[in-house]
């Protein structure tokens, strides 16, 4: 009787524990990612700026990232690089949260330093490079002052490299980035696999042969002995060929394509991110 109990407390603590794992995981899943459009000096058209908005709130609902765009004339103190990097940070933390996953497009009117700040799953799946080719894409609508232009590029832009997946530890092969971790975890696997089969067919045949101590006199037949003198002259070129990686193109990337480079907002969340001076 006492087994018998037990089993049943076991089974019941078990089946608590799936069931406080999947409350746990449907409570994540319904939170909503949010979407907020900032232009307090009203930059962009009402018009333009409602179907931004609507544009950002399908691609959140689509990855499930957080989507913040900012049109900022003023940063505040000090003017410098480091304080532009410091307000997107803390502005993506104050409104989304620290460590969620989300996106943030600073154009920056005060010092003309705009940025992009990352977090959560999104410091993977937007690296220096692919921050990069974004800040490529909407240079020439900032420079022109077409704010609503470069923030709908944005969103395009990002949402091609999300389809893409995600950016951290891959390589570009022939224009199209391939994750070379899943490809190394492949040829392990098959050697893996390999070394096994060898092991077996090796103590196979070991039960089926008498291994006999070598000796000289085993392999040499004396009377069929003979040596010949063999003489080839060649005459050709010489060709040597030195390889030279392709250029990366674009505007740099941080020392790798799949590379995020990361630091930490003043309120200790995680940011990836990337900007770039008009």
């Amino acid at each position: 009787m006492k087994k018998v109990n037990g089993f049943k407390n076991a089974a019941v603590s078990f089946l608590g524990a799936i069931f406080a794992l999947v409350l746990a995981v449907s409570v994540c899943a319904e939170a909503d990612p949010q979407v907020h459009i900032i232009d307090e000096n009203r930059h962009v058209s009402d018009d333009r700026g409602e179907d931004l908005r609507k544009r950002a709130e399908e691609f959140a609902e689509k990855s499930g990232f957080n989507i913040i765009i900012c049109v900022c004339d003023d940063i505040g103190e000090p003017k410098t690089d480091q304080h532009t990097v410091e307000y997107a940070d803390d502005m993506y933390d104050e409104l989304c949260g620290i460590n969620t996953d989300g996106i943030l497009l600073l154009i920056n009117n005060d010092t003309e330093y705009d940025y992009i700040s990352t977090s959560g799953a999104c410091i993977n799946y937007y690296s220096d490079y692919r921050i990069e080719m974004i800040l490529d894409a909407v240079y020439d609508d900032i420079i022109a002052g077409d704010f609503a232009s470069a923030a709908a590029e944005f969103l395009y832009t990002a949402e091609y490299y999300y389809d893409m997946g995600k950016a951290n530890h891959q390589t570009d092969v022939m224009g199209a980035e391939v994750d070379t971790v899943d490809f190394a975890a492949g040829i392990l696997m098959l050697g893996a696999v390999g070394l096994v089969v060898g092991i077996i067919i090796f103590f196979g045949n070991l039960k089926k042969y008498k291994l006999e101590k070598p000796s000289a006199a085993f392999y040499v037949n004396r009377n069929t002995l003979s040596y010949k003198r063999f003489e080839d002259i060649f005459l050709g070129n010489f060709t040597n060929r030195i390889y030279s990686p392709r250029s990366s193109g674009g505007s740099g990337g941080g020392g790798g394509r799949g590379r995020s480079s990361t630091h930490r907002s003043s309120g200790g969340g995680r940011h990836g991110g990337g900007g770039r001076h008009r």
